[in-house]
């Protein structure tokens, strides 16, 4: 399942575990999940007419989430609060609910949208917050025939969702939550050079300028060591007016088109697109500032009016803000603010002297298997972090004053709220572990609250009519 794999990285063929930060679960939220569809069948599920305000549900307020690793499993918490929740805060009594899973994968309004709440139903449901119990209930559902992998609402009648290794897009009304038509991409790119290679699209972008979908591939096989196994990035553009798939844009030499948080688009006022692509964190073996730019961050774009990448613009800002020598760079949990200023959690902090001594250790063919796990979890987990400013335009960023330094590879959430900005944190030396508010029009950050009992902090939710 894709946010349900418990820190397990590929290496040379075969899975290994990674130690968690500190006993506590993280979840990699790109992880493929493991069933493989080769024909789709969705099913259409009745549901009320009228508008979204209609439904009967509470239209006001926050839920906020954890995740908490137990000897069996995961526990999912959420809990709704009238006003927003501030100081240490406990996840677990009040209106508490706790699932098998929680993770929407798209916010509207004050609904949620995302894959099955008890993980045994392959299905896109719909989360909402009952009034009569103000918990967390199951708002109706379409059955899918494979995992979900991405949802996105473009209005109240229109929402489009991926499934997994299927090239399609599927389209429904989020309303009655009815299927409304699958869009087939016959001619998309679909990668097979390795065995077992799945092809899927996680991330859905809408460019509302002339109402395209661009859906950039995640193409992934078991038996190599990273998560993306291609040099190049394909996004297949889809025209929502005629319904029908258009072509493959291509952009040369990056990898991995993911953000690890929601996968909020990044789309400015005139059109241009720009996507987050993370590299490999050094699991292609190429480590360092003699990595090719494939193996790093870059932000690349999409020019409004245009249906191909701008060739010319390639952007690394963890190079910018000087960690260009940092051996596993990583960017990650992209939203877009307005004239072309983004926000993105990144590495902000030197290697600490071990890895650079295990990295001697498997340059040199003599590193256990317990000394690779302690690597990986020391490039992709330690809290080494911090939320930055990233101007899209300039091609300048700056890290957030105020901002803790935070674990950001597996829950870089993050929201904008009339304005504002919410960033997920989590940092167990400092005892952080919730979220921070960000105003950019003072420049500063303060801290909304810790979650003191329920696991690591996931989403904060705002309930808007």
């Amino acid at each position: 399942m894709r946010f349900q794999i418990f820190s397990v990285m590929k290496v040379n063929g075969n899975i290994k575990n990674i130690m968690t930060l500190l006993t506590v679960a993280m979840v990699f939220l790109a992880c493929e999940p493991e069933e493989i569809v080769t024909e789709v069948t969705v099913n259409v599920v009745e549901g009320p007419g009228g508008s979204i305000s209609d439904l009967p549900y509470v239209k006001s307020g926050f839920v906020a989430a954890s995740i908490l690793s137990t000897p069996t499993g995961f526990s999912y918490f959420t809990n709704y609060f009238s006003e927003r929740p501030s100081g240490n805060i406990d996840l677990t009594t009040g209106n508490a609910a706790s699932f098998g899973n929680y993770f929407p994968q798209t916010i509207y309004k004050f609904l949620a949208f995302g894959a099955s709440l008890d993980t045994e139903n392959l299905e896109l449901s719909r989360y909402a917050v009952d009034p009569e119990t103000n918990q967390i209930t199951r708002a109706g559902a379409i059955p899918l025939s494979a995992n979900l992998s991405q949802v996105l609402i473009i209005n109240d009648e229109l929402g489009v969702y991926t499934i997994f290794d299927t090239p399609s897009l599927f389209l429904f009304n989020p309303t009655t939550m009815q299927f409304i038509e699958e869009i087939p991409m016959p001619n998309a790119v679909q990668v097979d050079v390795l065995p077992n290679q799945t092809n899927s699209y996680f991330h859905i972008i809408h460019r509302i300028q002339d109402n395209r979908i661009f859906l950039p591939l995640t193409t992934n096989s078991g038996v190599s060591p990273q998560f993306y196994d291609a040099e190049d990035i394909y996004v297949e553009v889809v025209n929502l007016n005629t319904r029908t798939w258009e072509k493959t844009a291509v952009f040369s030499q990056a990898t991995y088109p993911l953000t690890r948080g929601m996968e909020n688009p990044m789309v400015d006022e005139e059109g241009n697109i720009f996507i987050l692509t993370q590299g490999q964190y050094s699991l292609d073996f190429q480590f360092g500032p003699t990595a090719p730019a494939r193996s790093r961050p870059q932000i690349i774009k999409i020019p409004a009016n245009s249906t191909d990448f701008d060739s010319d613009y390639s952007f690394n800002p963890v190079n910018f803000i000087g960690f260009e020598n940092s051996v596993a760079q990583l960017c990650t949990g992209a939203i877009y603010g307005e004239n072309g200023i983004a926000y993105m959690v990144m590495t902000a902090e030197a290697d600490v002297p071990r890895v650079n001594e295990l990295l001697a250790k498997l340059a040199m063919g003599t590193i256990t298997d317990e000394e690779f796990n302690e690597l990986a979890n020391l490039v992709t987990n330690s809290p080494n972090m911090r939320w930055a400013q990233v101007d899209l335009n300039a091609q300048t960023a700056e890290l957030i004053p105020g901002m803790p330094f935070t674990a950001g590879f597996s829950y870089p959430l993050s929201y904008k709220v009339d304005g504002k900005f919410l960033f997920q944190t989590f940092n167990p030396n400092d005892g952080s572990n919730g979220y921070y508010e960000y105003d950019p029009a003072t420049n500063m950050a303060t801290n909304v609250y810790n979650i003191e009992n329920g696991g690591v902090a996931t989403h904060l939710f705002v309930l808007q009519e």
